[in-house]
């Protein structure tokens, strides 16, 4: 007559095998990263609609938790060796540099698709200014978007600061975004949200028409054709990018 296991071994052996079972769900199921097949290679040139187009579809795909170029994690070393052979980027991005916005999960792209520039207010000065030139001249970029956002520290403190000069460097960020000063001086006292946010999406404009009036091959590559200039704002709490066209 067989024996039976003692239940003191046959416990912690069930323990084991669901640890071990659910290791492996969480490994191959929920951790895997999606196929090639699953996400359709870019090709290197687009045109300023195909680019527009594909950021409108990554954004839907984060605001949807439904990211895949950004979650591609079992390509790294191949996406490694191919972009150290160059780089093609299709937007320059100029963007605030507040740490709840990351271009690259809000447009659900991977490394190599988004050519950054980012500073406090996402505010054009000569360093911002050169960089996204040669993203235009020497990367023929066929997007160049200004990025502002809800909630901007940036945008609170130099309403907030009315005529008075801000401290130190942030000086230098406060003339920068001397477009919203005419609605700022408007609404004095004001400080709700609904305000800061349009202020926001005002800066993002002004620094739009800045890039425009200011750039000869930002403006030679738009009349061309050869590049759109957007600006935009993001929504931290539904991750929704609206974008216009500069006028």
């Amino acid at each position: 007559m067989r024996r039976p296991v003692p239940r003191l071994i046959v416990f912690p052996l069930a323990v084991a095998g669901a640890v071990l079972f659910g290791a492996f769900l969480d490994h191959w199921y929920f951790r895997e990263s999606p196929s090639r097949d699953t996400i359709e290679a870019l090709p290197e040139q687009l045109t300023p609609e195909e680019a527009l187009a594909e950021l409108r579809h990554g954004n839907r795909r984060y605001i949807t938790s439904h990211r895949l170029r950004s979650i591609d994690t079992a390509h790294d070393a191949d996406d490694r060796r191919r972009l150290a052979q160059g780089q093609h980027p299709f937007v320059a991005l100029l963007c605030c540099a507040d740490s709840r916005l990351s271009p690259e999960f809000v447009f659900d792209q991977k490394p190599g698709s988004i050519f950054e520039v980012r500073n406090a207010g996402n505010v054009v000065d000569d360093d911002v200014m050169a960089s996204l030139e040669y993203a235009v001249e020497h990367l023929h970029v066929p997007l160049v978007i200004v990025l502002g956002h809800t909630g901007c520290g940036a945008i609170a403190a130099v309403h907030n600061a009315g005529d008075t000069p801000l401290p130190h460097h942030l000086r230098a960020l406060q003339e920068h975004m001397r477009g919203i000063r005419p609605e700022s001086l408007r609404h004095l006292g004001r400080h709700d949200s609904e305000l800061l946010d349009r202020l926001a999406l005002v800066n993002a404009k002004f620094q739009a028409e800045d890039l425009m009036n200011q750039s000869e091959p930002i403006r030679q590559a738009v009349k061309a054709g050869h590049s759109r200039l957007l600006y935009g704002i993001y929504h931290l709490d539904s991750g929704i990018v609206e974008l216009e066209d500069l006028k």
